[in-house]
């Protein structure tokens, strides 16, 4: 085949070994620019008709070098018109590339999904897998006995999809000025507003021997608008880190089956596409799609070297078919360097996500998130003290790692696109209408509306409920608010029943007294109804006011309320990044039953006689684990990521009498686990087991109900831990064990049904156990028009779910289709034996 150079090499043979000197290569470098100077990132840039090629970085700036001599140079992006470049010899550097913007852009195909699934016999790109997941263990930071790097992180949020009216209306006077910074072509019919900007720079260091790492933040700033409900923090804390090694990973409070997963082939479509040359090394082009468009998986490529079978470079996105809510696209790019000849680790992190509410059209407006995270300066195995990894300094102030300007400048080496978003930023900071946006997602996420500088009004989710006791419920209160760091918080409310004509009311604060370890201390003091009927286990911590007794729409009577009056105080110290509290508390309350026509909690006094109003004096020890929890905030309140954790809790109560008329001695012990578990591809499994017993002589309100839910929603409680085809103190226990498991599918039965897959439903199974004793000197004692009846021959719920219906992007229902097993109803109507919940939560 004629070639259009000749090639000469001239090799020479030494004694001590080869060295060959080659005399035609092409090397080219430079930068790909569009049309008005900006940087092209991630632009594709190859030699002509080969697969010898590579990517731009987020600067646009390429490097590319080839043995063989070619004379023609392909680049091309997304959006852009590719262009071919004449090459002047074999050494074209320091190249400027000015890419122009396409009037209609044309679909650029590079692999299609294969129409048929190969077997691993017959797909080439099998046996390349089983080497990455042979040598994967390699290929991580867990090689080097210890480590440090650099790591600069930046997040922007903003609004996306914004046409030249919307802006004209929202920035009015401004809007030439805003779009001068924009830059952009005046053709173009769509526009992004960044509204909140994030950085941070900071040191890592790790020993692996003693499973150490600590983390110092050298300078941060944020920008852009203030919010104080959802929080634009807690959005971007849903793009959490990940290796791409693990089988599974959680984004979006939802799990992803890895593409590099062992059992990915069962869920993914791979396809070998070529190889390439990069710096010197031949690397392997994977591409690979979901089996099933809907299922929770990426479609993208990866490329993987041949001699350590490590992963260089990987993209993957979301397709539009898949059963995600609130998400038009969600994409991610990882790119690694080589630390050594055989090391290879995180060079750079690339998350963007583009949210819209109602559909996923291209035209809808939505809300964009950018998350990038740069790693650089590692030294392995230069190992310190173990002292130096346990002295961490903790965040406990907000301008704490403040940085003046010329740092940053210094950092981003005159970034023009970091510079735009800048300047868009602090144009748009003020702006009325831009901030009403804000104020808006601030108020709908929280609750609560702002009263001037330091007092909010609600919660207005709470502002009206009703019950048998009071009929109609109207409830108003107010918070203590500066920022979500505030290092004081204090709730008051009050609340007023249009049947029983009683005022109640409730009052709580806490103050963060030490950062380092964090140590809070605060009471409460409330009068108010409570339905004890629904509660097992308290978080003291919390310093609960909510009331459990009030909703819109319940089944049946419910009357069954007590009138609780009660003093708390709490003190809670929190450790290990406050994954592991130790919650001090004290309680003294008084109780009666709300309506005693009803409901009676009437008790045999030893000395005799009987009590229907009595008191109870306690103090309790917890503790509270929860390994691995994305926590974050430096105020007396923290915050909690969407991840995937454990919940480990134990506490002791001690009651007391003799104390202002409290009248009972007893003790109880309580535990709790959490168990959340990915199950690779169908979904996730939750499994709760909840146990408890009371020692001693105790009236009903101190005893151990099963939890009930008489409403016609799923349990507001944290993870459904209630029953939902029982009444209020249905069974009465002083021992109990209750088992609680959901299994969300997550789509996997239904995206596989051909006409079902359609409605984007995703099902899930739930199955409850409880189990229970009751002493008989505490039947004995008992005056309550309640019969206690225990579940000892085990009382089960099962079922199965639809979640995820709706229309569009917005399908926030849930529906519970429930079966009970039978038992001896002695307080009333038999229950039906089946039922109906229905819930509302939007999630991704």
């Amino acid at each position: 085949m004629p070639l259009k150079k000749n090639v000469f090499i001239l090799t020479l043979f030494l004694f001590l070994g080869g060295y060959v000197l080659t005399i035609a290569q092409t090397r080219v470098s430079g930068q790909v620019i569009d049309e008005q100077g900006e940087p092209v990132p991630f632009a594709n840039v190859l030699f002509k008709n080969t697969h010898i090629g590579t990517a731009c970085d987020e600067n646009g700036k390429f490097s590319l070098y080839s043995q063989k001599n070619y004379t023609t140079l392909e680049v091309s992006s997304v959006g852009f018109t590719t262009r071919e470049i004449k090459l002047k010899g074999n050494d074209n550097t320091r190249m400027k590339i000015v890419l122009i913007m396409g009037e209609e852009l044309a679909p650029v195909v590079i692999v299609e999904k294969p129409k048929k699934n190969l077997s691993k016999k017959e797909n080439p790109a099998y046996p390349i897998l089983q080497k990455i997941w042979a040598n994967k263990h390699r290929n991580t930071l867990t090689q080097a006995k210890s480590y440090q790097y650099k790591r600069y992180e930046t997040v922007e949020l903003g609004l996306n999809n914004l046409d030249s009216v919307f802006l004209k209306r929202a920035l009015q006077s401004e809007y030439q000025e805003v779009r001068n910074i924009l830059s952009e072509k005046k053709y173009k019919q769509y526009f992004s507003m960044p509204m909140y900007l994030k950085e941070e720079v900071s040191q890592v260091y790790g020993d692996n021997e003693h499973n150490l790492q600590r983390t110092d933040v050298e300078a941060e700033r944020t920008q852009g608008v203030v919010q104080t409900g959802f929080g634009l923090e807690r959005f971007t804390r849903n793009f959490r880190e990940f290796d791409v090694y693990d089988n599974s990973f959680y984004l979006l409070d939802k799990s992803f089956v890895s593409p590099l997963s062992e059992y990915g082939y069962g869920v993914y479509a791979y396809v070998l596409n070529d190889s390439i040359e990069k710096d010197n090394r031949k690397l392997y082009s994977i591409y690979f799609f979901p089996k099933q468009d809907q299922d929770l998986l990426f479609k993208g490529n990866f490329t993987v070297d041949s001699k350590t079978y490590a992963i260089t470079s990987i993209q993957m996105y979301t397709i539009k078919e898949a059963s995600l809510n609130f998400v038009r696209d969600l994409s991610i790019e990882k790119e690694f360097q080589w630390v050594n000849d055989t090391l290879v680790l995180p060079k750079k992190d690339y998350y963007e996500g583009d949210f819209t509410i109602l559909t996923k059209s291209d035209e809808e407006k939505g809300m964009y998130v950018k998350k990038s995270i740069v790693y650089s300066d590692y030294l392995l195995n230069v190992p310190k003290e173990e002292s130096f990894y346990l002295a961490s300094v903790e965040k406990i102030k907000s301008n704490q790692f403040a940085q003046p300007e010329t740092y940053w400048e210094r950092l981003s080496g005159g970034d023009s696109l970091m510079t735009k978003t800048q300047n868009l930023i602090r144009r748009v900071g003020n702006n009325r209408r831009i901030k009403g946006i804000s104020d808006a997602l601030n108020i709908i996420t929280s609750g609560y509306i702002p009263i001037g500088q330091y007092v909010q009004f609600g919660s207005l989710w709470e502002s009206f409920t009703n019950n048998d006791v009071e009929r109609n419920r109207f409830r108003f209160g107010f918070r203590s608010f500066v920022s979500n760091d505030d290092r004081f918080r204090t709730y008051l409310y009050g609340a007023y029943g249009t049947l029983d004509k009683k005022f109640k009311y409730g009052i709580s604060a806490k103050y963060l007294l030490f950062h380092k370890p964090r140590i809070m201390i605060g009471g409460l003091y409330q009068d108010d109804y409570l339905q004890l009927g629904s509660i097992l286990q308290r978080d003291d911590a919390q310093l609960d006011l909510r009331n459990a007794s009030n909703f819109l729409f319940a089944r049946g009577e419910n009357y069954y309320l007590t009138r609780n009056k009660r003093i708390q105080g709490v003190a809670d110290i929190g450790l290990f990044k406050s994954n592991l509290h130790i919650t001090l508390s004290g309680t003294y309350q008084q109780m009666k039953s709300a309506d005693p026509a009803h409901f009676s909690i009437g008790y045999h006094a030893s000395e005799g006689g009987i009590f229907d109003k009595y008191s109870d004096a306690n103090a309790s020890l917890a503790l509270t684990y929860t390994p691995k929890r994305n926590v974050y905030g430096y105020g007396v309140e923290q915050f909690y990521g969407k991840n995937i954790f454990s919940t480990f809790r134990l506490k002791y109560t001690q009651g007391f009498s003799g104390i202002r008329n409290s009248q009972f001695d007893y003790s109880r012990l309580e535990g709790m686990i959490h168990y959340p578990q990915p199950l690779w591809g169908i979904g996730i499994l939750h499994t709760v087991v909840e146990a408890g017993k009371v020692f001693g002589e105790v009236p009903l309100p101190l005893l151990t109900p099963t939890p009930a839910n008489q409403t016609y929603a799923t349990s507001r409680r944290e993870f459904n831990r209630t029953f939902q085809l029982l009444d209020y103190y249905d069974f009465v226990t002083d021992a109990y064990i209750n088992v609680y498991a959901e299994h969300h599918f997550n789509g996997f039965l239904l995206n596989r049904l051909p006409l079902i897959k359609k409605t984007k439903w995703r099902s899930l199974l739930l199955a409850r156990v409880a189990y229970g004793t009751l002493r008989e000197e505490n039947r004995g004692v008992s005056a309550s028009n309640i019969y206690y009846n225990a579940p000892e021959k085990l009382y089960w719920e099962y079922g199965f779910g639809i979640e995820n219906i709706g229309i569009g992007n917005f399908r926030p229902i849930r529906v519970d289709f429930i079966w009970r097993s039978s038992f001896n109803d002695l307080n009333g109507v038999s229950n039906p034996y089946f039922g109906i919940r229905f819930g509302i939560k939007p999630e991704f």
